[in-house]
């Protein structure tokens, strides 16, 4: 007799593709559609919407929705929801709320994901809280990164509740110089340009400050570097009137958001991350995927990521001075530099696939099932 397929609502409240949106999209490009039939909730003016139907994923588009953790409005619907459809699974990313409407409908089993580092208090009845809202509202919790999970634990969670599963991505191939050199020019690169590149939200928390004192360092030293700072964000105008203000304007390109960034990230000779604290760091993953070495903060879990001396480096946050060595370093040794980006693609091939994580997400779905 033919298994009934498992019901999996996945919930997640975000309006724009962030990390958790990324996820989500590499979940269901993998997901074992023979054996589980996945949905998922969304915001209805949510740009995730338009990217899972074109995976072919039924999305039921909520207007109550509010890109908010706990929201009252969004509670009745949800109930309703769960109780009429009866998932075996729901899956939150976030959502308090979700999980709660998910335990008030009797759902068998509720995953969360956590996709962030969580903020440690030394207050006792915050992390009791967090404590006792964790045990009461979700089954399983999925940390993207050991460092997520230590995080976890030092704010108050069970240990027991949580189970590591990095992220994973859809691998990239490397790019020919022809099509490295198609992709940079829209930006503005010169042929003959060697392009360091940092692809996040420019935010407080990602550093970028940090990146452009590097780099005008490294254009004291050569002529022949642009840096790239890839997306957008609250701090673009304080960031361009910075570079101005160092004298690297015409060495700086802003991309403003990239749709397909990761073309970008492969066109890249060196990846950068300078974030104060990061989950996992999916930029640093995608362009180690197409070769490319990277330097990265050793922050939260990019030390997962980055293999120090092996396929990139790790540096204190904030170290603009070894940031930049560490840049000049890699441009002087042509030879040391692909080695690198060698190693960085095999590394994230045998840790990093978007397959491999979708697997071991749907055996966790499989165990919830048999309890």
């Amino acid at each position: 007799m033919e298994k009934r397929k498992l019901i999996i609502y996945h919930v997640l409240t975000d309006r724009n593709i962030g990390g958790a949106g990324r996820w989500l999209l590499n979940y269901l490009k993998y997901c074992n559609r023979s054996r589980f039939d996945v949905h998922v909730v969304l915001p209805a003016d949510s740009q995730l919407c338009e990217a899972v139907r074109k995976l072919k994923i039924p999305v039921v588009a909520m207007d109550a929705m509010q890109d908010l953790s706990y929201d009252k409005e969004a509670m009745h619907p949800l109930v309703a929801l769960f109780r009429k459809e009866k998932p075996d699974v729901v899956h939150t990313h976030a959502s308090l709320t979700a999980r709660m409407a998910a335990r008030k409908a009797h759902v068998p089993q509720i995953f969360h994901t956590k996709h962030c580092m969580e903020a440690v208090s030394g207050n006792i009845c915050k992390k009791l809280i967090k404590r006792i809202i964790n045990h009461r509202y979700s089954d399983t919790i999925i940390a993207v990164s050991k460092a997520v999970r230590r995080s976890m634990i030092a704010g108050g969670t069970d240990p027991k509740q949580i189970v590591t599963i990095y992220n994973g991505i859809e691998m990239l191939q490397p790019l020919s110089a022809e099509e490295k050199q198609a992709v940079l020019a829209a930006y503005g690169v010169l042929q003959g340009q060697k392009v360091i590149g940092m692809a996040a939200r420019l935010e407080a928390v990602k550093d970028h400050d940090t990146f452009l004192h590097a780099a005008a360092r490294v254009c004291e030293k050569r002529k022949d570097v642009t840096f790239l700072v890839i997306g957008d964000g609250s701090r673009r105008e304080w960031l361009e009137s910075e570079a101005v203000r160092m004298g690297i304007a015409d060495r700086v390109r802003f991309t403003g958001f990239v749709t397909e960034v990761e073309r970008l990230e492969a066109a890249l000779d060196v990846a950068v991350m300078t974030s104060k604290e990061e989950a996992l760091c999916l930029s640093l993953i995608e362009a180690m995927s197409a070769g490319v070495p990277v330097i990265g903060t050793d922050s939260g879990g990019i030390s997962e990521v980055v293999r120090h001396g092996e396929t990139g480096y790790l540096i204190p946050v904030g170290d603009e001075e070894q940031l930049a060595d560490r840049i000049l370093e890699l441009l002087s040794e042509e030879a040391r530099r692909l080695q690198m980006g060698q190693k960085a693609m095999a590394w994230t091939r045998e840790m990093f696939r978007a397959e491999q994580m979708a697997a071991k997400m749907e055996k966790l779905y499989l165990e919830a099932e048999r309890r």
